[in-house]
């Protein structure tokens, strides 16, 4: 099984490109990366970005060689970076697709621009087998604010399974179009860096090796919650 992710470069390895690598390997997965931007950052603060070329990731993406069996997508950066992506789900057709809506740092920094949300939001998420925002992305993706009520907005828009992580900081949102449940856990500090990667690459990785969808997030939530990385 590949794992492919397409996502920002964080040269603290705390996030991005680097976390998900990271993922990918202690679940025994072969993977592909394609990097969509470089951040100058610490694992507590981003100072700064800056964008790869758009030719080179049209590139990059065209000339990965195999079948793709799963993406993670990560920080696209841009408006023409999200078509990119979507012509490339779009010809690949890759097994699961997992879209982590990366809008802005846990301290506070845009990684995405106004087009470029706009973009994810009209074309992307029809394309994702899950979508997994925090409640604060959430709220943004859809306008609401009752964490309840944003799962089944996203799933309107496209997306086949929706996950709002860290409700109450410990409590996560699964919604597969027909039923709504809670996946109750520990108390996390969601504003670790680098929570999100490790979320939705780990739970790229569990649908790869076979977990049904309801599995695949509740196995997620454990391991961050149990991992020692942060």
């Amino acid at each position: 099984m590949i794992a492919l992710t397409i996502a920002g470069f964080d040269p603290s390895g705390g996030a991005g490109i680097l976390r998900d690598i990271s993922v990918f390997s202690s679940l025994n997965l072969s993977f592909r990366a394609v990097p969509t931007a470089l951040t100058i950052q610490t694992r507590e603060e981003v100072f700064e970005k800056e964008p790869i070329p758009t030719e080179y990731i049209r590139k990059a993406l065209g000339r990965l060689q195999g079948k793709i069996h799963g993406v993670k997508i990560g920080m696209l950066s841009s408006e023409e970076v999200v078509k990119l992506v979507v012509d490339f789900l779009a010809v690949r057709k890759p097994d699961y697709v997992v879209l982590d809506p990366v809008i802005r740092s846990s301290s506070g920094y845009p990684l995405i621009s106004k087009e470029g949300l706009k973009e994810l939001k009209g074309s992307l998420i029809a394309y994702s087998t899950f979508i997994t925002p925090n409640l604060e992305e959430g709220r943004i993706l859809t306008s609401e604010e009752e964490p309840d009520e944003i799962p089944k907005k996203l799933f309107l828009s496209g997306a086949r399974y929706v996950v709002v992580t860290g409700v109450g900081g410990r409590d996560d949102y699964f919604y597969d179009g027909e039923k709504s449940s809670i996946l109750k856990g520990s108390p996390i500090d969601f504003s670790f860096h680098g929570s999100g990667c490790f979320y939705s690459s780990y739970l790229l990785g569990r649908l790869l090796l076979g977990d049904s969808p309801l599995l695949a997030a509740k196995n997620a939530k454990k391991a961050v919650e149990d991992s020692e990385f942060f």
